[in-house]
Formats: structure tokens, sequence, C-alpha cells
């Protein structure tokens, strides 16, 4: 393999983080750009997502570098990779040009294959034996279908360590040489894993070939009962800077640091751009520490677990399929022993799923939601959705996601005014976007009327009655 050029410092993009780029020119040299969340889905079953032409055409004007970093198709799961994806992952690259790409060492889907189903949120794998073979096959399957060098990302993990889990660090150690791929190193996410009681940063570096660490997220997160999530809401806190200043110049091949934050957290948290560049400084002086004191190791050799560990952990298809459905509030019936399934971190995966499922209808049906409240109460909203949630499971893209819903809220037959047609209308708006192609929406009351109220935050009222048709374009 070619050497890998030094990118430098970088931000994970945000549309709503553009301003940032551009003041922060000369502190950001790349964008990492999850490409999932800029593809296009109908909300129609079947069916394979398109990339948003106009959001791609925006990042390709920008100066810096891209790199490609999946979060729909992670490579830990027995399922293997979620095959209708791969098209637009490859389209993602071919517009993008990076020089490597990521993806999660997690797992997104289980169940049988027949009747796979999405879980919600990126899952923990578990480290057993058998799972270091299914990540190292998915990994050289996605390896030969992107023809790019591939790194993978450690996992945030907040549940405790099984009895016969192999160790963190030769989790992720094993699994890199036996592939003979780099590591995105999420180094919050193993600060989180450490705070939450699993093996501590420096023992998981100690048991990794630092070697095959080509880029290092740094992010911020957020304590909730009793855990500390990496939520990407902050600035990187002051610990893991000191174990960065540690750690970065025994990174001898480091070519990329790239910060992560949600910008939905900046009004919340009064975090402003002056206080984003001063990150981004702090985080350029650590990349200029990389590899000063690496001692370059002749290349180790593929390491094996020792036999003894791995007794007594369940399947790996069987983790997957239990974790899966807890997290979902499925109940299942308990496996033998499986005291795990207990473990206080389960309750922090539910809300998690939770939050990302109603983000996605909130976002999506930001009217329909706003007019549900108006007439029904939050309350009320909230026990319809949470009902929702319990006949179905999440599906991967939001948009088909929010049709769902939609259909489902039609059916409950509301006592709301006007709800079915604004409901027909976010989905129209939704497809119209995904498709290119205009959409036509019936309306019985003035289409203005409804939205701009909806719009202020007030009930639609006094609204002309009539035979109204709202076209909805690209």
């Amino acid at each position: 393999m070619a050497p890998l050029p030094e990118l430098g410092v970088g931000i994970v993009y945000f549309p709503a983080l553009e301003p940032l780029l551009d003041a922060g020119k000369g502190l950001i040299d790349v964008i990492e750009v999850e490409p999932q969340p800029l593809w296009l889905m109908d909300s129609q079953a079947g069916g394979s997502p398109r990339l948003d032409e106009r959001a791609f055409d925006r990042l390709r004007a920008r100066p810096q570098r891209k790199l490609v970093h999946g979060v729909g198709m992670p490579l830990a799961g027995t399922l293997g990779l979620d095959m209708p994806q791969i098209a637009p992952f490859l389209e993602s690259i071919a517009r993008l040009d990076p020089p490597w790409i990521s993806e999660h060492l997690a797992f997104l889907r289980a169940g049988p294959p027949h009747r796979a189903f999405n879980t919600g949120f990126l899952l923990p794998p578990l480290q057993s034996q058998e799972t270091i073979e299914t990540s190292v096959r998915n990994i050289r399957r996605m390896q030969a279908a992107v023809g790019r060098p591939l790194a993978f990302e450690n996992p945030a993990n907040y549940l405790r360590p099984l009895p016969g889990e192999i160790g963190d660090g030769a989790f992720l150690a094993e699994i890199a040489e036996r592939a003979d791929c780099g590591i995105l190193l999420d180094l919050h996410n193993l600060w989180c894993n450490q705070l939450n009681g699993r093996q501590s940063v420096d023992e998981v570096l100690s048991a990794l070939p630092l070697e095959r660490v080509w880029e290092v997220h740094l992010a911020g997160g957020d304590a909730m009962d009793g855990f500390w999530l990496d939520a990407h809401s902050g600035p990187v806190p002051d610990p893991l800077m000191t174990l960065c200043r540690h750690w970065f110049p025994r990174l001898p091949n480091l070519k990329s640091v790239v910060f992560e934050i949600i910008p939905d957290y900046l009004p919340a948290k009064g975090i402003d751009t002056d206080a984003l560049l001063a990150q981004l400084q702090a985080i350029r002086d650590l990349w200029e520490t990389r590899g000063s004191r690496a001692r370059r190791a002749a290349r180790s050799r593929p390491r094996k677990t020792s036999p003894d560990v791995g007794a007594d952990l369940p399947s790996q298809s069987e983790w997957e399929n239990t974790l899966a459905r807890r997290v979902n509030r499925r109940h299942t019936p308990e496996p033998a022993d499986a005291t795990w399934i207990h473990d206080p971190a389960i309750g922090i995966l539910q809300q998690l799923v939770t939050n990302v499922r109603a983000g996605m209808l909130v976002d999506l049906l930001t009217l329909s939601y706003r007019l549900m409240v108006l007439y029904l109460g939050e309350p009320r909203v909230r026990t319809l959705m949470e009902t929702y949630w319990e006949q179905t499971m999440p599906e991967p893209f939001a948009g088909r996601e929010a049709a769902r819903f939609a259909r489902f809220v039609r059916d409950q037959r509301l006592a709301v005014p006007y709800l079915d047609e604004v409901l027909a209308y976010e989905v129209a708006s939704m497809d119209a976007v995904a498709t290119g192609v205009a959409r036509q929406v019936a309306f019985s009351s003035d289409p203005r009327v409804i939205v701009e109220a909806l719009r202020a935050g007030r009930r639609p009222d006094a609204v002309p009655a009539g035979q109204y048709e709202l076209t909805v374009t690209p």
C-alpha cells in the first residue's frame, strides 16, 4: 500500500457547521463526511438511495480534503455488509475521492437473514473469537468492494465486560492485524469506556499496534444516569486532552485528527464560533506533536487470543439478537445464565434508540408533530409515539421512518383538524426531494393559512374552506 497523505485537522461535516468552515480557514484542513445522511430515499418500500447532488456539490466546492466515514455498514455484525448501501457508498467515495475510508466496529442489524431488522443505534459487539473472525471477514469484503485503504473505528461500549470476553485492547489489535487494516482511534469512545468501568485508555493503547492508527476522533460528551455518553455535545474534556498529550507523540502514522460536534448542542450550551476555533487550535497543537516520540517497531504478526478466553460466552448471533431486541424494548426469553441482559447500560441504550427515533420524526414531520401537540398536548403525543415504537422496529433511513409513522398516525383517526393533509404534505415534500419529481397534495382548506400558522407555532384557526391542490417541487 502506498503511504497515506497527511491531511491534518478536521471536523465532521454538518450543513449547520459551514459557517465554521468559513471562519476556520487555516485551522481546518479536512472535512469528514458521513455519507448516509446525505442520501435520499422516497417513502415507498424497495428502491435504492440516491445521492443529494446539491449537498455533494457544495462539499466538492470546499477546498479541504475529504474523508468518508460510514455510519450505516458497520463491520462487526454476523449479517455482514448491508449490500443495498454498497452502490451509493461507492458513488459517495467516487465524488469525494478520500485517501482512505472508515466504518464502525459495531453492528446495526440483527435477526435471521430473511427477517433482519435494524437496531436503531450502533451497538457494541461481543468481544469473542467468533466476532473477531466475523469482523475480519467483513473488513476484507469491504476492502475489496471499495478498493481503498480502510480503517475501523473502535466503539463506545457502555456494557460491563463479561467473564471470558477478550479485553478491549487485545480485541481491537487482533482484528486490525489479521485484517491488515487501519484503526480510526476514537479517543473519546475509549475515555467513555474507561469512565463506565471498562479497560483504561492507557491499557487499551498499550495493547494496540500504534503504527496502524491513521486517524483520531476527539469529542465531548455528557453524563446521564451515572454513565458518561459519547454525545458529541461539547469541547474535549481536559483529562482527555492530557491523555492526548501523552499518546499523540507515540503515534508514528497519524494522518488526521477530526473533531466531532453536533451543531444542535451549540446554542443549548452557549458554544460560539470563537470557542470552536479555540478548540480546533488546541487540537492543532496536539497534531503538531504526532509521532515525535514514536518508536517504529517491526511489523507485528497477527495475534491470537489464549484458548481459554471465550468460555461460556453466548454465540455472536445470540448476543446480537438479544441485545438488539432488548434495546428496542422487546421482551425475549432469557438465555441460560444470561445475566448480562440485566446490565444497567441496557436502559441507557434504550433511551438512545428512543432519542434517535424521536429525532427522525420531529425533524421530518415538524408541522404534523406541532399540530398534534397543539391539539392533544405533548404527553399524549409522546404516548402515541411510544405505541408506534412498540409495534415497529426502527427503519435505517429517516424518510422511511417518518412516512411509516405518518401512516400509523392516519390509522389512529385522531380528532386533530387538517392532520391527514399536513401529514400528506410533509411526506410529499420528502418524496419530492428524494425523487426529484414534483408531488401534488389536495387540501380541503387553504394550505397557506394552515402552514403559516403552524410555522408560527399556533393553531390554524379561521381557515377558508375550498378545494385546493398544493404542488410540492423538489
